[in-house]
């Protein structure tokens, strides 16, 4: 809901469309290559194409959420959009959710107080468009809400509100909000009440649903790569028939006058981190949004911010932050500093009311950064299908369908004057519209080990009855779909492949060169710097640490502030970060001003200064960042698994975060040992460069020759690897700080790399297991059946260079519940070594892995990541062939057969940590 810019003109275009006994959509508005068409029953459909994208972005919008919620139902709008999932009169109980799991890359829904979203991204192809046109036109009209869903969602609400609320700043806003609105309108939690969501009856719900869920009260967006006549053609056939509804009149909002809040400071005692925010808000005027829109860069961005400067680059806080909420009912700009318990409170305070509103007046040529700045973030945005139609859903519902406004609010930016926006910020962060919020630390009361109850038996969310699984698709139909997807993956493999040079420098360094247009119309470059072994970088991680940070802030010649103007002037950035023994820096720019923003970044990168001004400002700020307890559930889980199976010695490279081992390490680095490293191990002789984007191949590599042929070191080079270890089962039960959510985290280890003939196997067996939240086998057992979780995840990871892998699965739970998570857990396992996976299960994971597979080949700077990896072990594009034809001829026998290989439960290492732990040795 964070808004941040929003416009549109008129041409007209006809589409033919056959004379079906629907009238045909009625284009309404057009600009920006963005076109709205409106039906006869009301419902609105705004099309953003983009032929270079390889995905489509769908958002069905409602213009009705929690500010529509009945008095004493608060949630209810939530609660609907949860049980919206659970089947319509033509797709039964769980068949919709999967339906969606296999058509769409990604499926959704949001609820906030103006609107629901359900958002699907979906790929190319006309049949899986018209299947999600199809059940959201089924949503819409014929949804079947049934009570036995409801106490098992209510439950997951539960769970959502209670991460929510889990969180500082979100416990802060909702404080503010009850202040400014009471237990209405915004001071009620979209989210919902746990007594009101009870007590929600079943007429209660349909009621709502037959309100509000009519097609002259919702919109869809769409974005991406589509036939637009199908398109519409497809609407007009899903949609047209739905009759419109007699739509009540909208909730309104009180007009907000900050000044007039009773309560202005508010304290939230939570997790680890301090923090003040200072949050300027009053009711909507939106005369003086752009130059709000402004005002996060103008403060914080490096290093011109004024707030920066003031706060961070002084030591009086390690961080600042900024954002805005521009929403119809009111304008709210959030300011805040994080700082360390070695800094002052007070003076932090102060001087977050000084940097906002007594700094001085903002220049032209600060002003002149930002809007460049913004200018290229809605470039970014133009491009990229998925991010253009969240905007413009975002803008429909912020401005009460002028989806437009969004770029009436960019031209507005571009011709703000210095005087206006010094004017506005002036008038707008002052004193009379701030409320002040302080984020403090758990106190220590809330670290001691609380007692549990007696754990009652669990009984079962949803009706005692077994459910009967409804029929997937034919097995037949998913082979056809691999069988297509396979080949089509080896056509780009081979097209792509003959585009891309690779080599060799005489010095070692490899290449790739891609040549090839991109459809953010930049050019990528990707250096994989690696350097030293183990024994030679002992005790280094920090200053390599150090060293990457400091690489492109400055040079010789040009200062950070010349570097940051740089990066804007050719619409990119450059940036530098650690990486096991060695760096990744990656350079990107707008493809007509790559080659020269290429060359300054190398010479800043050839050249570093190392500035010690930066360096003891980065050393402070990480010794402060690292002077903060660690008492947060996940946190102490995470920190507690990985003592469990740490087996290298301190100082290695490999070894676990420790954060008493860092602060020492980091206190006695120097920037001395930063030159050090930098003049003793950084060069290119082990290095792998790729370059993506439309440039002459044969200049380019001149230019890699040129840059980097002779840069050559001596240092010894040895591939970091992790070595299969394997662990006796451990189940450990460990104190945290008292929340409301607990943090499970486990972990199995087992002899198998990405090059293991059994690699493809288990990569499906994880698919199985977890990859969807709502219809896997653990997201059944911990959230759909018993309501334990919220969120939880599961990958495998595999070694590129030995058998080595591991298998981790980490979900949020309910305080007090460790026990029955554990359970869960184990009883998924052990049915999959039971009786192993379904022949349906197993065709739908193959076809959605290679749909996923083949749809990061279709963008050319997915390719791109994937270069330097390639060139590292002398492999090209072709050796994923392999792999895709590994998995398509897998059996079940084949995954069952690994399943038991693997996966042995006495070595599975869990942790859980919560507020009825024992405390951590």
């Amino acid at each position: 809901m964070l808004m941040r810019l929003k416009k549109l003109t008129f041409s007209l275009f006809f589409v033919g469309l056959s004379s079906a006994a629907w009238a045909q959509p009625v284009l309404v508005k057009s600009d920006h290559q963005i076109e709205e068409y409106k039906l006869d029953n009301g419902f609105r459909v705004i099309l953003a194409p983009n032929d270079k994208e390889n995905k489509v972005y769908m958002s069905t919008i409602y213009l009705t959420g929690s500010l529509n919620d009945p008095q004493g139902k608060g949630g209810l709008a939530h609660l609907l959009e949860h049980l919206a999932f659970k089947g319509t009169q033509n797709v039964k109980g769980e068949e919709f959710q999967r339906r969606l799991d296999q058509y769409t890359l990604m499926t959704n829904a949001s609820t906030d107080y103006y609107s629901t979203r359900y958002i699907n991204v979906v790929r190319p192809e006309q049949t899986a468009l018209n299947e999600i046109l199809h059940l959201e036109a089924e949503r819409m009209d014929k949804l079947v809400l049934q009570e036995k869903f409801v106490p098992s969602e209510i439950a997951i609400v539960k769970r959502e509100r209670e991460v929510r609320l889990d969180q500082p700043f979100a416990v802060l806003m909702d404080q503010m909000w009850k202040s400014a609105y009471g237990n209405q309108y915004l001071g009620r939690l979209p989210i919902g009440d746990l007594k009101e969501l009870q007590s929600i009856k079943m007429n209660e719900l349909n009621q709502f649903y037959r309100t509000w869920y009519a097609p002259n009260n919702a919109a869809m967006v769409i974005a991406g790569k589509f036939d637009k006549g199908q398109v519409l053609k497809q609407i007009d056939q899903q949609f047209s028939s739905i009759p419109a509804r007699q739509i009540p009149a909208q909730v309104q909002v009180p007009q907000l006058d900050a000044s007039k809040i009773k309560q202005r400071e508010f304290t939230v005692a939570k997790g680890s981190d301090l923090a003040k925010f200072n949050i300027y808000l009053n009711g909507k005027n939106e005369q003086i949004k752009p130059a709000l829109a402004l005002s996060p860069l103008l403060y914080t961005m490096q290093p011109s911010g004024h707030l920066y400067q003031s706060m961070v680059e002084t030591g009086t806080s390690t961080m600042v932050q900024a954002t805005t909420w521009l929403d119809r009912d009111f304008n709210l700009v959030f300011m805040g500093a994080i700082y360390a318990p070695n800094h002052n409170a007070e003076q932090v305070d102060q001087a977050l009311d000084q940097g906002v509103e007594k700094t001085q007046d903002f220049n032209e040529t600060e002003l002149k950064r930002v809007k460049s700045l913004i200018q290229n973030q809605a470039d970014s945005i133009q491009s990229n299908s998925a991010a253009l139609g969240s905007r413009l859903a975002d803008y429909f519902v912020a401005s009460q369908g002028r989806w437009d406004q969004y770029y009436v609010d960019l031209n507005n930016i571009q011709n703000l004057s210095q005087n206006e926006v010094n004017q506005t910020l002036n008038q707008f962060l002052v004193k009379e519209h701030r409320i002040t919020g302080d984020i403090q630390p758990t106190p220590e009361d809330q670290k001691k080990a609380k007692q549990q109850q007696q754990a009652k038996a669990p009984s079962k969310t949803l009706d005692q009855q077994a459910q009967k699984t409804e029929p997937l698709k034919d097995v037949s139909v998913y082979q056809q779909e691999v069988a297509q997807y396979v080949a089509s993956s080896q056509q780009y493999l081979e097209k792509n492949e003959r585009n891309i040079q690779r080599g060799v420098l005489k010095n070692g360094m490899k290449y790739a060169l891609y040549p090839v247009a991109t459809r953010d119309n930049k050019t990528y470059a990707t250096i994989n710097v690696e350097f030293g072994t183990a024994q030679s970088l002992m005790n280094k991680s920090e200053i390599i640490d150090f060293t990457s940070y400091l690489l492109l802030r400055a040079s010789d010649k040009y200062s950070l502030q010349d570097i940051a103007d740089k990066s804007i002037d050719a619409g990119g950035s450059a940036t530098a970060s650690s990486n096991g023994n060695g760096m990744t820096i990656q350079i990107v720019a707008k493809k007509e001003k790559f080659e020269d923003f290429f060359n300054y970044i190398v010479e800043v990168m050839k050249n570093p200064k190392f500035e010690q001004s930066q360096f003891d400002l980065i050393k402070s700020q990480t010794l402060s960042s690292l002077n903060r307890p660690y008492t947060e559930p996940e946190t102490v889980a995470a920190l507690t698994i990985a003592r469990l199976i740490e087996i290298y010695p301190q100082g290695d490279l490999r070894y676990h975060f420790e954060p008493e081992y860092a602060k020492k390490q980091y206190q006695a680095s120097t920037n001395e040992q930063v030159k050090q490293l930098y003049q003793q191990f950084f060069a290119m002789n082990n290095a792998q460069i790729a370059i993506t984007g439309e440039f002459d191949a044969k200049k380019m590599l001149r230019k890699v020759k040129q840059q980097f042929g002779t840069w050559k070191g001596t240092q010894a080079y040895a591939q970091l690897t992790s070595e299969y270890t394997p662990y006796k089962a451990q189940k450990k039960h460990v104190l945290s700080e008292q929340r409301e959510f607990g943090s499970y985290q486990s972990l199995l280890t087992f002899p198998l790399g990405e090059d293991h003939p059994d690699a493809p196997a288990m990569l499906v067996f994880s698919y199985i297991l977890g990859d969807s939240q709502l219809s896997s086998r653990l997201a059944q057992e911990l959230r759909e059946k018993n309501a334990l979780v919220y969120g939880f995840s599961s990958e495998i990871q595999l070694d590129d260079w030995v058998n080595s892998g591991a298998l981790s699965i980490d979900a949020n739970y309910t305080a007090g519940k460790a026990e029955q998570v554990s359970q869960a857990v184990h009883k998924v396992l052990q049915e999959l070594l039971d009786h192993g996976v379904t022949e349906q299960e197993l065709e739908a994971a193959k076809a959605d892995i290679l749909k996923n597979r083949i749809t990061a080949l279709e963008d050319e700077r997915n390719i791109h990541q994937m270069l330097t990896s390639q060139l590292e072990r002398n492999r090209d594009l072709l050796f994923r062939k392999k792999r895709d034809q590994a998995i398509a001829n897998l059996t079940k026998a084949d995954v069952d057969q690994a399943i038991k290989k693997y996966i042995h439960l006495d070595q599975l290492v869990e942790v859980m940590a919560d507020q009825y732990g024992q405390p951590n040795d």
